[in-house]
């Protein structure tokens, strides 16, 4: 049986433990905070210096970043908003420039092309959705058993 306590484990971060925060998603399609991205980013630099890439703290997969920035990653708009069905709470709206920041990270993909590998990309980001999918599938299933317990 599910709880509410396994769907809040889904929306924590795995670096700091809390409910994501400005949730960034990197191109293993694994989420994280993006102010604890970039406490992981410096951490990196101070050991290795200067870098345009950084590495999943969870699978090691490495994401080349614009300009040195996490700003640059996707966020994960999806995950925002459970959250903020979840917890009641609003998150802020799509940044100024996203659009362009999508495009950016297409272009840099396409850049790639000698070692590019599509399926790279897409398993994961399948594998995610019907991740969230699921999630959302079980959400529901939960909420509509309390409402039957409440009855």
């Amino acid at each position: 049986m599910a709880t509410a306590s396994n769907i809040d484990d889904l929306l924590q971060c795995p670096i700091c433990l809390d409910v994501l925060a400005d949730p960034k998603v990197l191109d293993c399609q694994h989420t994280f905070c993006a102010n604890c991205l970039k406490v992981h980013l410096a951490s990196i630099t101070r050991q290795q210096g200067s870098t345009n890439a950084v590495d999943c703290p969870t699978c090691r997969s490495r994401t080349n970043l614009i300009n040195n920035s996490i700003d640059s990653l996707p966020g994960n708009y999806i995950v925002r908003d459970i959250i903020e069905r979840q917890y009641g709470t609003t998150t802020p709206e799509r940044p100024p420039g996203y659009a362009q920041q999508i495009q950016d990270r297409l272009q840099q993909m396409k850049k790639e092309e000698d070692g590019f590998d599509l399926e790279k990309y897409v398993k994961p980001a399948v594998a995610a959705l019907f991740g969230v999918i699921g999630g959302l599938l079980l959400a529901k299933g939960v909420k509509k058993m309390c409402n039957d317990d409440k009855k």
